[in-house]
């Protein structure tokens, strides 16, 4: 079995979701410290042909606070100022109507840092046709480990036989103390091999890594899209993704969050 193991991204970029797809069960890490200024609270769209970034505007905390606890601030205001935002940018876009009104309800909705940012993933997760076996850290039974021995512990509970990271984690990954542990638990370590697409954007020229909205925006069928994708990236990978599997989601477990499938009425906040 494989797994994988992110912080929940404010609407994350694609190779996100490519990640998703390509495990048997995916982890949400909220049980981690909170860092401001990260993709966590903040991410980048497609405004007037050039990169722009969009933040949530969150609750001062103490620095150890973690992701899970992380409170948005009750004024309508900062959220109003997002929405104008996305608005201008992708007012013109074929699927403006319906991502607009998932963005709104979700955006205007939630108090949770961490429920706005999994309640639209999960969304998306469903239109794109993903149907990868969802957890979060802060339910799993777990100690205070740090890093690398909290992903392994977290692989253990999951019986996992793989880990697929992404290649940021590779400064402490391939550390020999990491690479021992998870060698000593027979969890072999993967890093996640995804070569950006191009994908029907609006402007002049494509810019890759926005957040996933922009591709969601732009595509007539996202689902479509995205399956193409996936075999491309499959192929390129020599088969390393898992497309298309049988729905696993309808497995029960305390710890798994069901996507919801209501067109609108998706948020859990």
């Amino acid at each position: 079995m494989k797994i994988a193991i992110m912080q929940p991204t404010f609407l994350p970029w694609l190779g996100y979701f490519y990640m998703i797809n390509s495990v048997d069960k995916f982890v949400f890490l909220d049980s981690v410290q909170f860092e401001r200024r990260s993709w966590q609270s903040r991410n980048k769209i497609k405004l007037n042909d050039r990169e722009f970034t969009i933040s949530l505007s969150t609750q001062k905390t103490a620095q150890t606070t973690k992701i899970s606890d992380i409170k948005l601030l009750s004024e309508d205001k900062w959220r109003k100022k997002i929405l104008n935002t996305i608005y201008h940018a992708y007012k013109k876009s074929v699927n403006f109507d319906y991502y607009f009104q998932i963005l709104s309800s979700a955006i205007m909705q939630c108090e949770s840092l961490a429920d706005l940012n999994i309640s639209l993933i999960t969304k998306f997760m469903q239109d794109l046709d993903i149907k990868t076996p969802i957890y979060k850290s802060s339910q799993l039974s777990q100690s205070n480990a740090k890093r690398e021995e909290l992903l392994l512990r977290i692989c253990q509970d999951l019986k996992a036989a793989s880990y697929l990271s992404s290649q940021g984690s590779k400064s402490y990954l391939q550390t020999k103390h990491s690479m021992d542990i998870f060698a000593n638990s027979k969890i072999d370590i993967e890093y996640l091999n995804f070569t950006h697409p191009a994908y029907n954007q609006k402007g002049k020229n494509f810019i890759p890594y926005l957040g996933i909205i922009d591709f969601l925006f732009n595509e007539t069928n996202p689902k479509e899209s995205f399956n193409k994708i996936i075999l491309e990236q499959n192929s390129n990978n020599m088969g390393g993704g898992r497309a298309n599997l049988p729905n696993p989601s309808v497995i029960k477990a305390q710890n798994h969050i069901p996507i919801l499938l209501d067109k609108f009425n998706f948020i859990n906040c």
